[in-house]
């Protein structure tokens, strides 16, 4: 069963039983109906703003310096418009499309739209609308354009390109949007999941810079957060990652949060930091740190805002609000800090409806305070889990609810915050000397928010003078502020890729958890003296097989491997396993650079394999087998070794099936068997892990069980507890003691989440975690080593080889 990917991806049921399937049983309400279904907290009242026909499909909004609401609507989606009906080869306009970016007034003051001016139309899925000078900055397949209105009618008349054209082509619900100005001046926006795109500073905007020139190219794959100039004269990465933003804010302290799905609901992007996406690595330095551990039951999370102090009042202050297609709710989280790491905390749900085609998009607070929903009223919302031809897709009905809270009636003006002042202001430009200044005064800061802002303010190396103390503010930094920390780890490598960096701090005389987080760094910087440098701390002090290999994948990728080599050998003699890794760890860096394995890698590779191959004799039967799942489709294996909670307290290794990284961590299947032992009169072992969604009753796909050798019959059987952390069960065997008997781990189901489990902790250890773990590192080594040698190595070692070999 295919693991569903993006934003709109969905669950079956709630906890509360209702009806969440793909295709919304239920039929469309009006308006008003649904209006009656739907819940807010005492106190506040949910009034309609804007329904079909004055708009049909809301996807974006925002507010001009009028009060006047802004709304991109899209009939074509899900399919874009072709180019045969294009107006242009850059497709200025679609002819027959009813797509475009309308213009919405209250003139009447009763809190009902009644006014709507068609602002650009003959759009292709505009998203992302950006009130800006005379018009709008929005995208229109395959383009960013700026929409304006020169004659000052409201109806946009000059249609000029930013960037573009970009992708659209694999997913047309991944492309650009969330366009925000902020106070730096710069457009922040999001890159949708799946497509590729190559933004390009346009010729006639370079200002005097060069095609190539820094700020004038970005190639983005996927999930991304970037900014650009509204005059389209530059463009910047702002973090990398994350599988489809669809939602950016700021908050009071100009810190910004996106919505995401399949890897966090919620982050708060750390400038120069990378998240998680779906098989993508990180930058060296880790990912990002998570600000929220829930999921709000869904994974088509978007329309992101925040809520500050002031706006409705101190119990409110604070508060996140994310949209939730897939439960038709609008989710609450109170923000809490630890220095300057936030923390999201569940809350009840702000909206909640009993009309399930209500599908929250887009969320924006309005100049009278109220909080602005754009449902884009759905019987179904996912993207890929029904056929975008499904005609159950509605194309017609849309609604904006406009929420208000007793007795407030405007929004307070913006508080001028100096934290925010400061971050912005470094973002706009380059600092000079008083800015230096200010700067460093501001890094011994008590207050978490201003220090933290200082040194984000330095992303853009000065001088390697800075290093000193950077390295220091990282060594006083808490532990407990991971989003401080990783800040300053990001800042530390911009300037360790100045010139002289690394010769500048050979005479700090740095030692301890100093030069070990420096060391850390360091392999997140792709230069030759980066290179030297971790080398140098390798013969001087090396890490452990771990360590070392990230350390030698990266020096190799700059520097020739062949003293490497000589230095695993001599380092780790005793210990083929251990050389193995690193080897292959070597070789990882020689790709990189492009290059192939040289003789001497190959030849040592052959040694290697032919010890290891040692560890497995073939004449004897395996502690662990995996074998496939009964009338189950072709898997990979699916176990691991992980460490789990347990049931009171502590962790514990098990052989887990939430298995590798991968697109489908949750869809692979397999029983895996041990060698056959003598029951004992009682057997005992951590069983942790869930049988498909816990509203649902146990599908049985999984379970652990024991079975008796002679007969091949089934002696005892257990399903996992439906809970992550790992509960010990004991088995009564008095009856079958002596036996030789086989348990077997089987895990059947292909879901996307819930589907796994994990066994461990066998006592008494007649079979263990730990003689799988050793088989299967071994196994997987010499799989690495046999892709290696295929062609290189000695015609006998490859024939013993070939087994390991993937399929092809």
């Amino acid at each position: 069963m295919r693991r569903s990917l993006l934003l709109l991806c969905l669950t079956s049921l709630t906890a509360s039983g209702q009806d969440l399937s793909v295709i919304r049983s239920s039929g469309p309400q009006t308006p008003e109906e649904q209006q009656a279904r739907m819940k807010v907290p005492e106190g506040f009242t949910i009034r309609l703003f804007a329904s079909e026909p004055m708009i049909n499909k809301p996807i974006n909004m925002a507010f001009d310096a009028k009060g006047r609401l802004w709304v991109s609507s899209s009939h074509e989606y899900p399919f874009a418009a072709p180019r045969e009906r294009w107006s242009d080869p850059e497709g200025t306009s679609v002819k027959d499309s009813q797509d475009g970016i309308f213009i919405l007034e209250d003139t009447n003051g009763d809190g009902l739209a009644d006014k709507k001016t068609v602002f650009a139309g003959g759009l292709n899925i505009p998203t992302g609308v950006l009130p800006y000078k005379n018009g709008c900055i929005a995208w229109s397949i395959p383009n960013i354009w700026y929409f304006e209105d020169t004659d000052g009618d409201d109806v946009c008349d000059k249609r000029t390109i930013l960037f573009g054209p970009l992708g659209w082509e694999k997913d047309v619900h991944g492309n650009c949007s969330s366009f925000r100005l902020a106070p730096d001046g710069w457009v922040y926006g999001t890159h949708g999941f799946s497509n590729n795109s190559f933004f390009q500073v346009r010729p006639e905007n370079l200002q005097g810079a060069k095609p190539g020139d820094p700020g004038t190219e970005l190639k983005v794959n996927s999930g991304n957060v970037y900014r650009f100039r509204p005059d389209g004269s530059r463009i910047e990465l702002f973090t990398g990652g994350q599988v489809n933003p669809f939602g950016l804010c700021f908050d009071k302290h100009g810190n910004l949060y996106s919505a995401d799905c399949h890897s966090a609901p919620i982050y708060q992007l750390i400038p120069g930091a990378v998240y998680p996406s779906f098989g993508k690595p990180d930058d060296g330095l880790g990912f990002g740190p998570v600000m929220i551990h829930h999921t709000h039951s869904g994974t088509g999370i978007c329309g992101i805002t925040y809520l500050d102090d002031g706006v409705w009042g101190p119990e409110w202050a604070d508060r996140m609000f994310i949209g939730n297609v897939v439960t038709s709710r609008v989710n609450t989280d109170s923000i809490s800090f630890t220095g300057s790491m936030p923390h999201a905390k569940e809350e009840a749900d702000f909206i909640t409806s009993d009309d399930l085609w209500f599908r929250p998009v887009d969320l924006q607070i309005g100049p009278d305070g109220a909080l602005y929903v754009a449902d884009f009223y759905n019987k179904i919302i996912g993207h890929y889990e029904v056929p975008l031809t499904q005609p159950g897709r509605d194309r017609e009905r849309g609604r904006i609810w406009r929420v208000v809270k007793n007795g407030v009636t405007s929004r307070p003006p913006a508080v001028r915050d100096p934290v925010a002042a400061m971050r912005f202001a470094a973002r706009s430009g380059t600092l000079d000397q008083a800015g230096r200044e200010a700067i460093a005064a501001r890094m011994d800061s008590a207050d978490p928010f201003e220090k933290r802002a200082a040194i984000e303010s330095l992303i853009r190396p000065i001088s390697v003078d800075w290093l000193p103390r950077l390295i220091k503010a990282l060594a006083e930094a808490p532990e407990n502020d991971p989003a401080l920390r990783h800040q300053i780890r990001i800042v530390i490598r911009e300037h360790l890729k100045l010139p002289g960096a690394f010769a500048s701090i050979s005479n700090l005389n740095l030692s301890g958890p100093a030069i070990e987080d420096l060391t850390a760094i360091a392999r997140a910087v792709t230069s030759p003296d980066a290179a030297e440098f971790l080398f140098s701390r390798l013969e001087a002090h090396h890490a452990d097989p771990a360590g070392d290999a990230a350390s030698l994948t990266r020096i190799a990728s700059l520097i020739p491997a062949t003293k490497l080599g000589h230095w695993v050998r001599r380092t780790y003699a005793d210990n083929a396993s251990a050389q193995a890794d690193l080897l292959l760890a070597i070789v990882e860096g020689v790709r990189q650079r492009g290059d192939l394995p040289d003789a001497s890698l190959t030849g040592w590779g052959s040694a290697l394999a032919t010890q290891l191959l040692t560890l497995l004799p073939a004449d004897s039967v395996p502690p662990w087998t995996n074998t496939a799942y009964p009338e189950a489709a072709a898997s990979q294996s699916p176990w691991t070794v992980q460490k789990r909670p347990q049931e009171g307290g502590g962790e514990i290794s098990v052989i887990s099936s939430l298995s590798a990284p991968g697109e489908e961590p949750e869809g692979r299947t397999g029983v895996l068997r041990s060698r056959p032992f003598a029951a004992p009169a009682k057997f005992s072992f951590v069983l942790c892990g869930h049988n498909g969604p816990t509203e649902k009753p146990a599908q049985g796909l999984n379970y652990v069980r024991l079975v008796d050798v002679a007969s091949n019959t089934e002696i005892v059987r257990a399903e996992p507890p439906r809970q992550d952390a790992a509960k010990r069960l004991t088995w009564d065997l008095s009856a079958h003691a002596g036996k030789q008997v086989i348990l077997e781990i089987a895990d059947g189901a292909t879901g996307g989440a819930y589907a796994w489990l994990g066994a461990g902790g066998f006592e008494p250890p007649l079979i263990t975690v730990e003689s799988y773990d050793t088989a299967r590192q071994t196994t997987a080594r010499l799989t690495q080593l046999a892709t290696l040698l295929k062609y290189a190595a000695p015609v006998e070692l490859r024939d013993r080889l070939a087994i390991y070999l993937p399929p092809a």
